[in-house]
């Protein structure tokens, strides 16, 4: 009976290591990342990924067959070669055994360990896949769970995260990063710091710039919208064609307005990507949400328009419980939040789809405000968040309907009906938040509001529809990148040469609102204006917190693999990039995680413009 019970456990070991290996291995497929402790809060963030992430993984039968099937091989070898005979076993077996056990234990428990769930992981191979999946499952989940379970219950300080950051970055401590940050030009000497300054007020004034003295700006602030479009990536917009029509009402618009082509995603999904637009937050944890008593970021983007008497207001087409979002939000700067609720109340006709209002209605709403604002002579702030490219990708009766070649799209049509029907559903999709955003381009530029509105938008991440192994021999570029669109009134168009050649992304997007809009304002930014010169080492864009692009090349910031350009690229520009990178992704982190801990309001702006 124990015979049969320790066999029936060694198999069920094996099958269950398995299928927890299967579907890790899926979940990167999908989300571009290993388990780590976002797992625990991917139903709560999103349950619509969730979903759409698990018709991608293998069938649940042919998943669990093969799991049971491999782990009856696994066990019958151990069985076979490993387990020492019962009449056969001696004191030195024992020992031997108890020995590998002990050193397993050590090193999956003791400080080797604690690398295997940290943003600079382990790099052995040039493939980074092959680096995420180099640490079993069981052991990654389990760390990711402790890791997720010490923020939770508090026992991680927010200083001692901040700690954490710059370890994962390679820096010691914080006098380290300042270090580096001086001999890479980053610190700039003249906001007050000295060589004999602790070390952490120096790395919390590092970040503060202000905003150049406009008597313009300050007479007249323009209105400023900025859109965050859900699933808006930007391998989709690259196959717009007269054949293949996806950018839809946009197309005129892209080209008439600042289209920055070489873009990318800062993060892997949704909630994240606000996180790092709105506190600069590269925390593989979402420092936003924290229980019942969501954390107040000084430094949260939505501020310096408040404090130039801005009315900032948050706009999100799903509902108010998403995230605590209405909760969180107003802590971060936001006069207002508007969801689903509002939108509906305002508009009974307004359809919706299966996580909120479609993107048609919500840019109604905005244009109302803008209208309301312009009447009562007040500067309006907008953060807008749509849903409507959004598995399962349901779109309003009257939308483009296709049919659209999908041999456009991808390699070849699906000879499933079902998945031609998926994949019709969700170019329509993606073409409506595209017609969305158009038409509602279209309204703004022929109304009053036209000559003193500033309009942003660009993609959370890369689009759902272009997730599925069909093409998975995209390249980190085409995988992350997302376009970043701006329009601008003449009257507030700068003089400065654009940057549309360079690799930027979204770090770069509120220092240029912030440049554009406000005068002589102080404001935290790690990105640089998307206009105006800007030093060589700067002229970059990082995805994933890893993989970094740039007129001189690419790296993977984890292991150190760098492509340059077949033509015009510089090994020597390019390494310089990665250490600014690296230094400039950890004060980010560190600054972080120290807002969270209410420390990095002690730091003062600067009484000067830094640039």
């Amino acid at each position: 009976m124990v015979r049969t019970a320790f066999v029936a456990g060694v198999v069920a070991w094996f099958v269950v290591a398995n299928t927890l290996a299967l579907a890790e291995h899926y979940y990167l497929r999908y989300f571009g990342e290993p388990f780590g402790p976002k797992l625990f809060s991917v139903f709560d963030d999103d349950v619509a990924i969730a979903s759409d992430a698990a018709t991608h993984f293998l069938p649940v039968g042919m998943a669990l067959t093969s799991a049971a099937c491999l782990g009856a091989v696994q066990a019958w070898c151990t069985f076979r070669w490993a387990l020492v005979p019962e009449r056969g076993a001696t004191w030195r077996d024992a020992v031997v055994q108890v020995l590998v056990v002990s050193t397993l234990l050590v090193v999956g428990w003791g400080r080797p360990a604690a690398r295997l769930v940290d943003r600079e992981g382990i790099s052995v191979a040039r493939e980074p896949m092959l680096d995420d999946l180099l640490v079993n499952t069981p052991v990654r989940l389990t760390l990711a769970l402790m890791r997720a379970s010490a923020v939770a219950s508090g026992k991680t300080s927010p200083q001692q995260a901040a700690r954490e950051a710059l370890r994962s970055h390679g820096f010691a401590d914080a006098a380290a990063l300042v270090k580096a940050l001086a001999s890479e030009g980053a610190l700039d000497l003249s906001k007050g710091a000295t060589p004999d300054e602790d070390p952490n007020t120096t790395l919390l004034r590092a970040p503060w710039h202000r905003t150049p003295l406009s008597e313009r700006l300050a007479a007249h602030p323009p209105h400023v919208v900025f859109g965050l479009i859900e699933g808006w990536g930007g391998y989709g917009l690259s196959l717009d064609a007269d054949g293949f029509p996806i950018a839809g009402a946009m197309r005129r618009h892209l080209e008439a307005g600042w289209w920055f082509r070489h873009a990318v995603a800062a993060r892997a999904d949704t909630f994240s990507a606000i996180e790092h637009l709105l506190i600069n937050s590269g925390s593989p944890a979402l420092l936003l949400t924290n229980g019942d008593k969501p954390v107040a970021f000084d430094a949260a983007a939505a501020r310096p328009f408040q404090q130039r008497g801005y009315r900032t207001v948050f706009v999100y087409g799903g509902a108010r419980t998403w995230r605590n979002i209405d909760r969180v939000m107003r802590r971060q700067g936001f006069d207002d939040v508007v969801t689903q609720a509002e939108i509906v109340a305002r508009y009974p006709q307004a359809d919706t789809g299966s996580y909120g209002v479609y993107d048609g209605y919500l840019w109604r709403y905005v244009h109302d405000m803008l209208e309301d604002a312009d009447a009562k002579g007040q500067p309006l702030f907008v953060f807008a968040l749509t849903m409507s490219n959004h598995w399962p990708f349901n779109v309003p009766g009257d939308a483009a309907t296709g049919p659209f070649d999908l041999t456009k799209g991808w390699r070849a049509s699906p000879a499933s009906e079902a998945e031609r029907e998926a994949r019709q559903r969700g170019v329509r999709a993606y073409r409506y938040a595209m017609d969305a955003l158009g038409d509602f381009i279209d309204r703004l530029k022929y109304s009053p509001m036209s000559s003193h509105t500033i309009l942003a938008a660009t993609g959370d991440h890369r689009a759902p529809q272009w997730r599925n192994q069909d093409n998975a021999s995209l390249s980190p570029f085409e995988q992350y990148h997302v376009p970043i669109y701006l329009r601008v009134p003449p009257r507030y168009t700068p003089a400065a040469r654009l940057r549309l050649d360079d690799f930027v992304g979204h770090r770069d997007i509120f220092p240029t609102l912030y440049t554009l809009a406000l005068s002589d304002t102080p404001y935290v930014g790690f990105g640089e204006p998307l206009f105006g010169p800007v030093p060589p080492t700067r002229r970059y864009a990082v995805a994933q917190q890893r993989y970094l692009f740039s007129t001189a090349g690419a790296r993977d910031l984890r292991s150190g693999v760098t492509y340059m350009h077949a033509e015009g690229g510089d090994p020597g520009l390019l390494g310089q990039q990665a250490l600014d990178a690296n230094a400039s992704l950890a004060l980010a982190d560190w600054y972080s995680e120290m807002q969270r801990g209410g420390k990095a309001a002690l730091a003062a702006p600067p009484a000067s413009s830094s640039r």
